[in-house]
């Protein structure tokens, strides 16, 4: 029997229609470096392309080796609208060097992102070298990579005010020399007087600074080697008065 085009199109069950929601993800392919403060941003955008308003989502996996900020991204979205929402892609510091990949799926959409994990170089910054970054606390808005992630605009800030005394500390996995430390902090409410102590056996001060009003402190002392070292802040200028760092720089 001769099957007309007609007749196979009758035959064969219709195709879902696509849905009203157009999902992209860039950049195509993210290269990131080990080490907790190192991450990358993947942006995932949902457009609504439908004359109606629409609730959106948008699924992301990964293997165990990349740490996701979030798993899934949820949004509504206005007739016409796109949201672009940042996922923060970080891998931990002795994470195997190589390829991996994330999927993030929409509906019947799935983009592949490969990603390229390799170890910082050794002519990298002793913080970008850091196995861990922590503080004595902190705020969701402003978290404690923001002092540690290159970029003056973002700072941490801690979760008290008006307590005091707050850290900031830097740890490695093999000793490190360091005999210096350069403080940034904002124009405003910024840092005013803090230590900086490195671990012997016990916390020990190397640099003491007290009625700062600069934006930029440099602290220089001899060298030692150490695994550890932190700022121990004491005070600030008024607003709030609590820990504000935009970066932390040793070397």
């Amino acid at each position: 029997m001769r099957v007309t085009a007609a007749l196979l199109c009758a035959l064969l069950p219709a195709l879902p229609a696509p849905g009203p929601v157009h999902l992209t993800v860039s950049p195509q392919s993210l290269p990131v470096t080990t080490g907790p403060c190192n991450a990358r941003n993947l942006s995932v955008r949902l457009a609504n392309t439908s004359t109606t308003p629409v609730y959106a989502d948008a699924e992301l996996t990964a293997p165990d080796a990349l740490h996701l900020q979030r798993t899934l991204v949820s949004t509504w979205l206005p007739a016409g609208w796109t949201s672009a929402v940042p996922v923060r892609v970080s891998a931990a510091t002795g994470t195997p060097p190589g390829d991996y990949r994330i999927r993030v799926s929409s509906g019947d959409q799935h983009t592949d992102v490969p990603v390229t994990v390799t170890a910082p170089p050794p002519t990298a910054g002793l913080t970008t070298r850091a196995a861990e970054v922590t503080a004595a606390s902190f705020r969701a808005t402003n978290p404690i990579c923001a002092a540690a992630d290159g970029d003056p605009a973002t700072f941490w800030t801690d979760g008290t005010n008006r307590v005091w005394p707050d850290w900031f500390q830097l740890d490695w996995h093999t000793s490190v020399t360091v005999s210096r430390a350069e403080v940034r902090t904002p124009a405003e409410g910024g840092l005013r007087d803090w230590d900086v102590q490195v671990w012997t056996g016990a916390w020990q001060t190397v640099a003491s600074v007290r009625g700062n009003t600069a934006t930029t402190r440099t602290s220089t002392f001899p060298p030692h080697q150490v695994k550890a070292l932190r700022l121990l802040t004491l005070a600030g200028n008024g607003v709030g008065d609590m820990s504000r760092l935009a970066e932390f720089t040793v070397s």
